[in-house]
Order: structure tokens, then sequence, then C-alpha cells
């Protein structure tokens, strides 16, 4: 076999690196699944997911509802219509689930959550202080 084709090992660090909790905090999900949920158990999963996102600096969440009757939809986007944390929320697109998922664009008193390097990785923008 070439030495091109060859696979090497990973790099210890590689190896040994995975995504877990630093200091207890787990880093929170983009996105909540409501399938299953009743409209009372969905209203308190949204708003905690939404706090979280926000917490964590996240610039979008994802809202998965599903098409079903449309319960879920109507009330996920009736909170997101009310919620302050939010600038503004659609459907997503078609490869993303369509009119099933509903994509919020969190609020941060007009400045984006993150900055985007040159290497195009997304990193915590400072916010300046009142």
């Amino acid at each position: 076999m070439s030495p091109k084709r060859r696979k090497r090992p990973r790099p210890a660090s590689e190896r040994d690196w995975a995504p877990s909790s630093v200091d207890g905090i787990d880093s929170p999900e983009i996105e909540i699944d409501l399938h299953g949920m009743r409209a009372h158990e969905a209203d308190t999963a949204i708003k905690i997911h939404l706090q979280r996102c926000h917490n964590a600096r996240l610039h979008i969440a994802k809202i998965n509802h599903g098409h079903g009757a449309g319960v879920l939809k109507k009330l996920a986007r009736e909170i997101l219509s009310k919620s302050d944390q939010v600038t503004r929320h659609y459907p997503a697109s078609y490869g993303d689930g369509g009119d099933g998922v509903t994509i919020a664009e969190l609020d941060y008193g007009g400045h984006k959550a993150f900055n985007r390097r040159s290497n195009n990785s997304i990193v915590p923008k400072a916010l300046p202080r009142n």
C-alpha cells in the first residue's frame, strides 16, 4: 500500500477529546423536540429552552414541533412572538424540516451574539457594558 493511502492514527490530543461539561456546566442543545408533549408541557419547555439558549449566547434556537394538527406549531410561534428574547422567528427551510420546525433568532440588545473569524469558526462576542 502506498504511503499516501495509509491511515495514520489520530494524535493523542484528538483521541482523548470529547465534548463534555466544563466545571459542571452542560452546553445547551440548539434544538428542542416537542413531539408527544401536551400544550402546557410544551409551553414551559419552550420558555426554558429559550432562556438556556439566551444564557449560552446562541444566535438561534430551533423548535421542532412537527406538522400534526398544528397545536404545538401555533403555540410555539405565539410564545416566540411575545418573547422579548427573540428578534424574529420563521419556519425552517425545506431540508431542515420545513414548516415542522421553527427557527428563532435571539435578541441581544441590537448586537450580534457571535463573531465570525477568518477561518469561519464562531466565537462569542463580548457585549459593551451599559
